[in-house]
């Protein structure tokens, strides 16, 4: 039996002669808690199930991203990762089972999410992000959510989203520390701004190397999803034009503005850069 919140069918019966496309009563039910919250509402809830969020990376980020996402009744999800799962992976990318290890991570998220929420639509991409692919993947999505492992995926990102004014959070773990930030081209700094280019290779230890706890990978990962939430709710994030740094073992979160580089070879004054072709003769430098 599907019980039923009658505040919400009341906000619901108010709200169909402003929209003639109002949601089932499935999913009046499924998002009832969101919907009771004034600063989403039926409206809100609306624009979620219109929305288009793509995530880089089914991981430790990625995996509470899209799970807090789909619950939420993000329309459609686009899920980018060309690895296949394994056993390490168990300890913090909590999308995953133990019988899914040696499949396909892109595919295997998207029957996972699709069994938590099936009123969604979910698309697995099983590749590598490239400059030959992202214009295809990233097609009219709303925001992009990067949890990659690598360094050479996020300025790839960074780029791309800089030169067709996609905003996107970029998140990164290591042992007990993370970060998430925001790029909301041209209003904010973006990635370079902050990171001029890729680390010299084998400068910076991977995950497998250095270690990371699960359950800060979750953490970040939840505050990706609930700034995403906020972005297609209201057009904003806190962390657009910030840096938000998690220290936790002193369990101390800092917010650091930042500025633009004037200087900046994608979104600076004077960009060098007008398309991807500078990514040619670059290479993979693993991070986590």
């Amino acid at each position: 039996m599907i019980l039923v919140n009658w505040r919400v069918i009341s906000l619901y019966v108010n709200s169909i002669g402003k929209d003639q496309r109002p949601l089932k009563s499935e999913e009046i039910t499924r998002y009832s808690r969101n919907i009771l919250l004034k600063e989403v509402g039926m409206a809100g809830q609306k624009k979620l199930k219109e929305s288009i969020v793509t995530i880089v990376g089914a991981g430790g980020l990625g995996s509470p991203s899209a799970l807090y996402l789909a619950a939420a009744g993000v329309g459609e999800i686009r899920i980018i990762d060309s690895d296949t799962v394994d056993l390490t992976n168990l300890q913090r990318q909590i999308l995953f089972r133990s019988d899914q290890i040696g499949k396909l991570k892109a595919e295997e998220a998207r029957k996972n999410l699709t069994a938590l929420n099936p009123e969604i639509k979910l698309i697995s991409y099983p590749n590598r992000l490239s400059p030959e692919n992202i214009q295809e993947f990233f097609m009219d999505t709303d925001l992009v959510l990067e949890g990659s492992d690598n360094f050479y995926t996020k300025f790839l990102v960074n780029d791309f989203c800089v030169l067709n004014s996609i905003p996107f959070l970029v998140a990164g773990i290591l042992r007990f520390e993370g970060q998430v930030m925001g790029v909301k081209s041209p209003d904010t700094p973006c990635y370079r701004c902050t990171f001029l280019d890729l680390p010299p290779e084998d400068s910076v230890p991977s995950c497998a190397e250095a270690g990371v706890l699960g359950s800060i990978a979750g953490t970040v990962g939840a505050i990706q999803a609930g700034e995403a939430l906020k972005y297609l709710l209201n057009g904003n994030s806190e962390v657009f034009g910030k840096i938000l740094i998690l220290e936790f073992m002193s369990l101390e979160f800092r917010k650091l503005t930042r500025k633009k580089n004037p200087n900046c070879p994608i979104c600076g004054k004077n960009p060098k850069w007008k398309d991807l072709t500078h990514f040619e003769s670059i290479s993979e430098v693993r991070h986590c």
